[in-house]
C-alpha cells in the first residue's frame, strides 16, 4: 500500500531545538516510514518473468522551521534502483534524495522551491492496496527542479489553485548512493529533460461543503524534451475520491481518474491514455481494495493496451504496524503475468 507522500517535506535541523517549546522557533519535526514488501510472479507467459522480489523501501522525512511560515524541507528513500532479472532479496538498494526545497506557506497561499514533485494527478499516490500503483505512476513528475506555488480561495468550499516550472533533476542528486542508478544526463532524453525551466503543471484541486467527503483533482502539463523530442507533450488529468461511510465502523473509498498525453514522450504523434478505478474498503482495523488501472498507447504507430487488476486484503494492529496480502493479474506489451504479494508497513512521527 504506497503511502502518500507530501509535496514538500521537510529538512534536517542541526543542534537542540527539537526540544524547544512547540511554538518557538527554530522547530524541527519529521517522520519515518519502513515498508517490506514480497512480490512472487508465480505465472506468466513469459517465464523470465517468473521470480520473486523481496525488498525494503524506506523513506525519511523531516522540516526545519525557522518561523511559522518559512521552513527547509528533505525527504530520503531508499529502495532498489534496478529492475529484478532474478530472484532477489534485499538487494540493488539505493539511497537518493527525492525532495529538498525551501517553502514559505501562510494560509492564503505559498511558493517554494528545489527539488520536489509537482502536482499532477493523484492515482500514482492514492490508489489503495497493493499493485495500485504500478501502470499510473507512469506520469508522476518525480525529482524536478524548480519553482512552485499555490493560492487557496473559497468557493461552496475549499479549493486550491497550484502551478509550478521545472526540468527534470540532472544534478549530483539524480545519483544514488549504495547502487548508483546515474546519474541522470540531458542526453538520456525524455520528457522533462531540458535543463531549463521549460516544463509546467497547473492544477486545481477542492471540495464542496455540500458534499462531505468529496475531493476533486484537474491538471493540465506541458512537457519538452531537450535531446530528442520535437514537439511539447500536453498531458490533461481528472480524478476524485469520497470517503463514503456505510456504518460507524464501516467505510467505502472510491476513487478514479482518467489522463491523457498528446505527443507522449514529446515525440509528435505519440499518445497515451491512462484510466484508474479504484474502491477501498475499511471495517474497524480491517481494510481492503479492488483496483483496475489501464494504459493504452501509441507509439510510432503501434499500439499496445496494458491493464493490471488487483485485490488486497490487510489489518493495522494497535501498535502501528500494518500487515496485507495481494493479489494481481496483468497484460504488458502482450505478455500476461500473475502475482502474488505480501507487504508490511511501521511509521512513526518525530
Amino acid at each position: 500500500m504506497k503511502k502518500i507522500p507530501l509535496l514538500c517535506v521537510p529538512f534536517l535541523m542541526i543542534g537542540t531545538t527539537a526540544l524547544a517549546d512547540e511554538m518557538s522557533y527554530p522547530k524541527f519535526s519529521g517522520f519515518l516510514d519502513i515498508e517490506l514488501e514480497d512480490d512472487w510472479v508465480y505465472k506468466s507467459e513469459d517465464e523470465s518473468q517468473e521470480l520473486n522480489d523481496l525488498y525494503p523501501t524506506i523513506t525519511l522525512g523531516a522540516t526545519l522551521e525557522f518561523t511559522k511560515e518559512f521552513s527547509f524541507n528533505f525527504e530520503g528513500t531508499a529502495e532498489p534502483v534496478e529492475a529484478a532479472e532474478e530472484n532477489r532479496a534485499f538487494e540493488d538498494q539505493g539511497y537518493y534524495v527525492g525532495v529538498l526545497t525551501a517553502n514559505y506557506e501562510t494560509d492564503q497561499f505559498s511558493v517554494y522551491g528545489g527539488k520536489f514533485t509537482p502536482n499532477f494527478g493523484i492515482a500514482w499516490y492514492a490508489t489503495p492496496g497493493l499493485f495500485g500503483t504500478d501502470i499510473n505512476e507512469d506520469y508522476e513528475l518525480a525529482e524536478m527542479l524548480g519553482f512552485g506555488g499555490s493560492v487557496n480561495f473559497d468557493a461552496a468550499g475549499e479549493h486550491t489553485v497550484s502551478a509550478s516550472i521545472f526540468s527534470l533533476d540532472t544534478s549530483f542528486l539524480s545519483d544514488s548512493f549504495g547502487t548508483s542508478r546515474g546519474p541522470l544526463l540531458q542526453s538520456d532524453g525524455g520528457a522533462t529533460n531540458t535543463e531549463d525551466l521549460s516544463n509546467f503543471a497547473l492544477a486545481l484541486d477542492g471540495q464542496f461543503n455540500a458534499v462531505e467527503g468529496f475531493s476533486y483533482h484537474a491538471g493540465f502539463s506541458a512537457l519538452n524534451n531537450g535531446i530528442d523530442g520535437d514537439k511539447t507533450q500536453l498531458g490533461y488529468v481528472v480524478g476524485v475520491q469520497y470517503e463514503l461511510p456505510i456504518s460507524e465502523n464501516f467505510l467505502l473509498l472510491p476513487l478514479a481518474e482518467i489522463a491523457y498525453f498528446d505527443n507522449a514522450d514529446a515525440i509528435d504523434g505519440n499518445t497515451a491514455k491512462y484510466a484508474t478505478i479504484g474502491l477501498g474498503l475499511n471495517y474497524d482495523q480491517w481494510f481492503g481494495s479492488a483496483t483496475y488501472q489501464r494504459r493504452d498507447t501509441e507509439i510510432s504507430g503501434v499500439d499496445n493496451d496494458d491493464y493490471i487488476a488487483a485485490f488486497s486484503v490487510g489489518y493495522a494492529f494497535d501498535i502501528g504496524i500494518e500487515i496485507m496480502a495481494g493479489w494481481g493479474v496483468a497484460e504488458e506489451e502482450s505478455v500476461r503475468r500473475e502475482t502474488l504479494g505480501l507487504y508490511a508497513y511501521y511509521g512513526f512521527e518525530f
